[in-house]
């Protein structure tokens, strides 16, 4: 069980190391790609908000804007980073 999570551990380190520059930092490719994830998770989140809207569900619509904006943040950053 033990080599096995090892072996998992050093197939992830091969596969993010794609990701990183030999100084640590990500590359262009990653912060574009973890940005358009994050964006597409805020649109996601978006969606409902209309509808919990139309049925005076308020809970709904500030958990669904809180996640949305915090997504968004999170998009925004990886894209300055990705343009930085």
């Amino acid at each position: 069980m033990v080599e096995n999570i090892n072996r998992i551990g050093e197939a992830l380190g091969v596969v993010w190391s794609f990701f990183q520059t030999e100084s640590g930092e990500l590359t262009v490719w990653a912060c574009l790609l973890l940005a358009a994830i994050a964006l597409l998770t805020a649109y996601r989140c978006s969606r409902p908000i209309a509808t919990a809207l139309a049925e005076d569900l308020w809970r709904v619509v500030v958990v669904g804007s809180a996640i949305t904006v915090t997504f968004g943040g999170v998009g925004l950053f990886f894209l300055v980073q990705a343009f930085r």
